[in-house]
């Protein structure tokens, strides 16, 4: 092979993954990229005897994508044997292209097109146009892919129009002339000819061609007679929790579509696009002939049109025709148990029309009524950038799994966006706006999502994408982990899809050698997979290195003649292991942020294992490909910004030689690549992001010191990308000096109604079966006499919730009305005594400017702790600090304080007032 420097690696994995088109994308251009069911060739007419031995679409090999069309014949002598491939209407014009890639196991094949003459008619039939053959490139790689084309079409139709004029002795009218149909002749000779075909291209193409008969005689020797291409027809269905498409398994990894070129999504292997709403024809054309199954959004009816939509029983009819449908979504956002009515009525109207389709929705409470009213409930949570922890996070997961029924297919969305609240409060501007420096999340935040969801039993995953994706600065690198995940989803399918996969509700949750390591074990018909992943601390903002050597693990359960395999898209290698008390001890030699172990004795030639291995040498280029691409992105990234906080004077030790080390890693990367290594290729790629995350986080530890060690006190220190901003910000506020404390009766030591200040007030909120209570206690205070007390304990101590659905116990100050901008100091003393069970926020504490995701949570036990927010008051100059109780227990809270910051040379501050 050719040998390929790193700038060469990353320019052909752009081509391959990030093809921008201009206006004519979707409505315009016709493709097919063959990632379907069924073949899109059909056959044409031919002058030699040959017999198809295999016709199919094969994932052995693809030019892009997972698959491509595959056809072997064998054929006697002759000179065409012609496959057809209907494209509708394409108008012949300068701007007409059309192509498609090949290769095959000897020369000759040759792209043909038929031409449509409207105004000529053949000589037996006046009802039908004249048609003729205009002829493309030949193939002559053998065992290459080669792209042909239709070069200089008009030019090739005038030639074809002075053949016609000398067959038929009179003028041809070429006006309006189209290309209704591509045409490939296989022929390569007598004998065994093999063709994989992939990638076709054509357009514009209108889409308005009405079909014409035809007839057993060609009107010319080149006119080509046949079907229209097939369609997707395999049966959806649920079954219990599983997902079945023709009676197989299915774990659908979707992305939310949004402007990101439909070739690209199919590239970087996600098998479902999510849109959020319904979908025109030639869209869904489109979608299926890259291999996407596709889910639409019906809109919920709302107070001002409370009855059946008569569009949407259109929609829903019209829709219900395309095979492409994977199944129907009734709502994002997260729905409250307040909507189910509206969520009936829609499921109503849908079934009404198609009882097959499986109905979904995504959920916030209300689990039980939503797992009897549709089929797959999805949850969805955005911890990054807030102080929900990945175990946390992971355990948030697991009870709202537990309080729908037992059988309920559940799925989850993944984060992969920065937020509208973050982006607001950070850049002051929507995240739809745009960028013009790096920004986050973090590609590694992706990967340890996506395993968090998956160890908590997710059935299927969706990514819950922004516009950006195809941008090099803003989404690049987060498409390349995207891409990466869904090659090691897609190689881990069978265990992911697998029935009895866990022997308890969600699968079974087990310690490491090293604490910040944690496993999710899976029993499965089909092995029992095992999926180590990092949740140390602190991931949530800026993730550790996450990685080290000889990594051990007891695993329960393991059936004696089952092997370990550690299973990725660089490799699939054997493990050691040894029998010990309490199961099965594997080593992982070299652990990196998350792996995959499979223990199997399926070792068959149509085993488990033999499967990975196939799998794993189809994707092994391509994962070291976008390994090495990943790596160069974000070394690109990390330099930005670290050479952006040494020159506001933050020097981190050892930061120039972290960088070189991942220097040196991606070179070794692309050598590997260019020997044809691609394990090793795709190794190196891995080891090049190490040394980025220890600068990382070693640059995001010296800034949370300077806020006592809470991230959220600063809304730039919860990101990497942001840390030179929050610096700015820190600077700024050293030159500031404390003005009067802004806020009254945040003593508590005089109360009012309800036992709170003057102009506090209490929400209480609740689904659940427990007591809740706020009040000002004389004992346990940090100073003074009084203090707060938060409580929530449930209505029968004997059989306490284990979750809690929706319970929400909040102590609200005043609004404080200040100068929009002021940079203010929000602080306040919280003590939880006890641990706070059956929620993941315990006690909260949090203000206006920063809201809740910004909030401080506490579940476990904590002495009285001070804690300090600092912020700006937003543009509607008003401010309230909130203190909350989310799950049972109870916190305390006193000594609250909201204090202006002022230039140290202002004289005077203004006096405490509340706004009305």
């Amino acid at each position: 092979m050719s040998r390929m420097s790193p700038k060469r690696i990353a320019a052909v994995v752009a081509a391959a993954l990030l093809p921008l088109f201009g206006v004519a994308w979707g409505q315009q251009i016709h493709r097919n990229g063959f990632e379907a069911y069924d073949p899109a060739w059909t056959k044409g007419p031919a002058d030699a005897v040959y017999r198809e031995t295999a016709h199919q679409l094969t994932d052995n090999t693809a030019h892009g994508g997972q698959r491509s069309e595959f056809i072997q014949l064998t054929a006697e002598q002759g000179s065409h044997i012609y496959y057809t491939y209907e494209v509708g209407r394409a108008p012949l014009s300068e701007e007409l292209n059309a192509s498609v890639w090949i290769k095959a196991n000897r020369p000759g094949a040759q792209l043909l097109a038929r031409l449509v003459l409207p105004h000529e008619h053949t000589k037996d039939r006046l009802d039908e146009p004249l048609t003729t053959l205009i002829r493309g490139d030949l193939y002559d790689l053998v065992g290459r892919w080669k792209r042909l084309e239709l070069r200089t079409p008009v030019k090739m139709a005038q030639q074809q129009q002075q053949l016609l004029r000398a067959e038929l002795g009179r003028d041809v009218n070429i006006a309006d002339a189209y290309i209704d149909r591509l045409v490939l002749n296989l022929y390569g000779g007598p004998g065994l000819t093999e063709v994989w075909i992939d990638d076709l291209e054509i357009g514009p193409v209108t889409g308005d061609a009405t079909p014409f008969k035809t007839t057993s005689r060609p009107a010319t020797r080149d006119a080509l007679p046949g079907p229209p291409i097939p369609r997707r027809t395999a049966l959806v269905e649920l079954k219990r929790d599983q997902l079945l498409v023709g009676g197989n398994r299915f774990f659908f990894h979707a992305i939310r579509y949004s402007d990101t070129p439909l070739k690209t999504l199919r590239d970087a292997g996600f098998n479902t696009l999510w849109l959020d709403g319904p979908a025109s024809p030639s869209f869904l054309d489109d979608a299926m002939n890259l291999g996407f199954w596709v889910v639409p959004t019906l809109p919920l009816p709302d107070d001002t049109h409370p009855g059946p939509s008569n569009a949407l029983v259109a929609d829903i009819s019209r829709l219900s025709e395309q095979e492409g449908i994977l199944f129907w979504n009734l709502g994002n956002g997260g729905l409250q148990a307040e909507q189910l009515q509206a969520v009936a009525k829609t499921a109503q109207q849908v079934r009404a029309v198609d009882q097959q389709r499986p109905l979904a929705i995504d959920a916030w409470d209300g689990f039980q009524p939503y797992s009897r009213t549709v089929n797959m409930l999805g949850i969805h949570r955005w911890n990054l950038m807030t102080a929900l922890e990945m175990p946390k996070y992971r355990e948030w997961l697991c009870q709202r799994r537990n309080l729908a029924y037992s059988d309920t297919f559940l799925w989850t969305w993944v984060q992969t966006h920065l937020p509208d609240w973050y982006t607001n409060l950070v850049y002051d501007r929507p995240q739809s706006a745009g960028f013009n420096e790096p920004v986050g999340p973090q590609p590694e935040q992706i990967r340890l999502l996506t395993y968090t969801a998956l160890s908590a039993g997710c059935r299927g995953l969706g990514f819950w994408s922004d516009r950006f994706l195809a941008d090099s600065h803003q989404g690049h690198s987060r498409l390349l982990m995207m891409a990466l995940l869904n090659q090691e989803m897609r190689l881990l399918e069978p265990m992911l899809v697998a029935t009895g996969r866990t022997v308890s509700p969600e699968p079974t949750w087990i310690d490491t050698t090293r604490p910040e390591i944690k496993a999710a074990v899976m029993y499965t018909d089909r092995g029992v997979l095992v999926l180590p992943m990092w949740m140390g601390p602190g991931s949530q903002f800026v993730p550790d290195q996450g990685a080290m050597t000889n990594l051990k693990m007891i695993v329960p359960g393991i059936p004696l003649s089952a092997e370990p395999w550690e299973v990725s898209p660089g490799r699939v290698q054997a493990l050691q292991k040894e029998r010990v008390v309490g199961g099965t001890q594997v080593t992982l030699p070299e652990f990196d942020l998350t792996a995959a172990v499979v223990f199997t004795s399926d070792n068959g030639p149509d085993g488990v294992l033999v499967g990975f291995q196939e799998q794993n040498r189809r994707m092994q280029k391509q994962a070291a490909h976008w390994a090495h691409d990943l790596a160069e992105d974000e070394l690109q990234t990390v330099a930005t910004i670290e050479a952006e906080l040494e020159r506001a004077g933050h020097i981190l030790k050892n930061g120039d030689k972290l960088l070189e080390n991942a220097k040196t890693r991606l070179q070794l990367c692309a050598q590997h690549y260019n020997n044809g290594e691609f394990a090793e290729a795709y190794a190196e790629g891995q080891r090049a992001l190490r040394p980025l995350r220890i600068l990382m986080r070693s640059q995001w530890n010296e800034a949370v010191k300077s806020l006592d060690g809470n991230p959220v006190a600063s809304p730039y220190a919860v990101s990497f990308y942001t840390l030179p901003r929050h610096w700015r910000f820190m600077e700024e506020i050293k030159r500031q000096s404390a003005g009067a404390n802004q806020l009254i009766g945040g003593d508590f030591e005089t109360a009012a109604v309800d036992g709170l200040p003057t102009g506090w007030t209490v929400e209480r909120v609740s689904l659940d079966d427990v007591e809740l209570l706020s009040k000002v206690v004389a004992s346990e205070q940090q100073q003074g006499k009084t203090c707060l007390l938060l409580q929530i304990s449930p209505k029968n101590p004997l059989a306490p919730p284990k979750a809690l659905e929706r319970t929400f116990l909040a102590v609200h100050t005043p609004k404080l009305q200040m100068q929009p901008g002021t940079l203010v100091r929000v602080s306040g003393w919280m003590r939880v005594p006890a641990e706070i069970k059956a929620s993941v926020d315990g006690a909260m504490f949090y203000d206006s400017a920063g809201d809740e995701p910004l909030s401080l949570r506490v579940t476990g036990v904590t002495p009285w702790k001070k804690y300090t927010f600092f912020r700006r008051v937003p543009a509607s100059g008003e401010l309230t600090v909130t203190f909350a109780l989310t799950g049972m227990g109870f916190a305390l809270f006193d000594d609250v304080r909201v204090e202006p910051l002022f230039p140290a040379a202002t004289a005077s501050v203004p006096a405490p007032r509340a706004a009305r």
